[in-house]
């Protein structure tokens, strides 16, 4: 599962999925990708480093009008009781405006019992001022995650608080199937996820990170304010398919994650058009454009 998170955000950040045994590397937690079932506690505590690229930032089946591409680094602690530690910075390789787009520190616990394994973490993310990435405004979350195999199939489920100017409760299940080869060395998990989330987050974005503050128009400037309607009522969000592939030799491990989304419920949003130097207010009330989306992730780790 991601480690967030929500997904989360887990996430957390940026690769693929590495499994948390004593033959594999830690899984890193991405920026926004599928929600994967938690790794089982290490044989024995270990570091582990990661590079990762997201091709696209999405987020309960939401972006912003630019790609948000990221390249991560991520080192982690991982102790042998399943307590871990880990931080990452996601740089943005963007022509005119490249930076770095955001720092993550996240601490968790993962845990195993019998059939069920699970995690419980938070995490603090600090976003550039000038970041657009729809979760900009998410300052922190806590989160859980679980799953019980069945042999044939996992359900899985998370859970958490997003903090930010408001806070906001998200919850999401799943499904998914591990299937191995060459000695497990290959991996490969079909996974079907769905999301839902108050989107308080989503309004502060618009407010302060899509539509910004002023807007000159014909010669006028405009205080501009923008409204998610109903942001504090719990809705589904999106519906995910992926499939996470990861390769383990070794010490090293390489995974790759394309994932497919399907956002549901258009925010109703309301902007505000208030001139400067007085005037009437102009205000605009439409539902928000949302389209599916394919992204992907690809890791390379390293376990010692």
């Amino acid at each position: 599962m991601k480690r967030i998170t929500t997904t989360l955000l887990l996430c957390v950040f940026l690769s693929g999925v590495f499994a948390q045994d004593d033959s594999t590397l830690p899984k890193p937690a991405t920026e926004d990708t599928t929600v994967e079932t938690p790794a089982k506690p290490a044989a024995k505590s270990y570091f582990s480093a990661n590079l990762s690229f997201l091709s696209n930032s999405v987020y309960n089946g939401r972006k912003d009008s630019a790609t948000t591409a990221y390249i991560t680094p991520m080192i982690g602690y991982y102790h042998k009781s399943g307590i871990f530690i880990d931080g990452s910075l996601s740089y943005l390789p963007k022509t005119g405006s490249s930076r770095i787009d955001l720092f993550n520190i996240e601490a968790g616990y993962d845990f195993d019992i019998g059939n069920f394994d699970g995690e419980i973490s938070a995490n603090k993310s600090f976003y550039n001022n000038s970041s657009t990435n729809v979760k900009s405004q998410i300052n922190g979350s806590i989160f859980f995650s679980g799953g019980y195999d069945f042999t044939y199939i996992k359900p899985t489920i998370e859970a958490g608080i997003n903090f930010g100017t408001m806070s906001d409760y998200l919850f999401g299940f799943g499904l998914e199937h591990t299937f191995y080869a060459s000695g497990d060395k290959w991996q490969f998990t079909p996974t079907f996820m769905g999301n839902g989330s108050t989107q308080n987050y989503y309004g502060a974005y618009y407010n302060k990170r899509k539509l910004g503050v002023k807007r000159k128009n014909a010669g006028v400037i405009y205080d501009v304010t923008a409204t998610v309607e109903d942001a504090s009522r719990f809705k589904m969000l999106d519906y995910q398919f992926s499939l996470p592939i990861l390769y383990i030799c070794k010490k090293f491990s390489f995974s790759c994650t394309p994932v497919y989304v399907i956002p549901v419920n258009p925010a109703i949003v309301t902007v505000q058009l208030k001139p400067e130097n007085g005037g009437n207010t102009i205000t605009k009330t439409s539902a928000e454009t949302i389209s599916n989306s394919f992204y992907f992730s690809v890791g390379l780790g390293y376990k010692f």
